[in-house]
């Protein structure tokens, strides 16, 4: 699910910024999923040293939404009944970082970025029939139901953890929160047949 949705705002991204500016941006896709480095401490976004702009698109935290209390879900078949775990409801936040040789270039990616989401802060399969393309009718689990997409401010001290904790140099970015995804195991961990029959005895 987590895939899904990451894979279907990038992809549209890319066609807002192929519509917005096909001068610059429209042989190939600018926004990729990627981490900011790899696990031996280099920059993940390699560069043949000419001119690169690219929006990557990065997991930074998970948040449990505990709003609504969870409870057990029951499910009908056509001889028990089964009982499924509750979901588990959770906001995403991601950072969009802008890596361009000119600074100029990112600044102006940030910013339609930033247009992007003031126009689009909901996704839904009736807005965007896409939204689950890319998932196999066989992984249910893997659908996206509706995504929420909000501007996350944070200070500076907590930019300045951040981009420790993420172990890269600064760039111009901005964060969003995605709300909420839920995530849930259909397969039941308990299941019995249906009561049809209640009988009163004096015994």
């Amino acid at each position: 699910m987590l895939r899904t949705a990451l894979e279907f705002l990038s992809d549209e991204l890319n066609a807002y910024l192929k519509r917005k500016d096909a001068t610059n941006f429209g042989n190939e896709d600018v926004v990729i999923i990627s981490s900011l480095m790899t696990p031996d401490g280099t920059f993940a976004v390699v560069s043949d040293g000419g001119e690169v702009s690219k929006i990557i698109l990065t997991l930074v935290n998970l948040e449990e939404d505990r709003v609504s209390d969870a409870q057990y879900n029951y499910r009908k078949t056509d001889d028990k009944i089964q009982i499924i775990n509750p979901p588990v409801n959770l906001n995403v936040f991601v950072i969009f970082s802008v890596f361009a040789n000119n600074y100029s270039t990112a600044l102006r990616l940030l910013s339609y970025v930033i247009s992007f989401f003031q126009g689009n802060q909901v996704f839904d399969s009736d807005k965007y029939p896409s939204i689950n393309a890319k998932v196999d009718n066989d992984k249910p689990w893997q659908k996206v139901g509706r995504l929420l997409v909000n501007l996350h401010p944070i200070t500076f001290e907590q930019q300045n953890n951040l981009w420790a904790a993420l172990g890269a140099k600064y760039m111009p970015n901005v964060i969003y929160k995605i709300r909420t995804m839920s995530f849930i195991d259909l397969e039941p961990k308990m299941e019995a047949p249906p009561i049809t029959e209640v009988t009163i005895s004096d015994n």
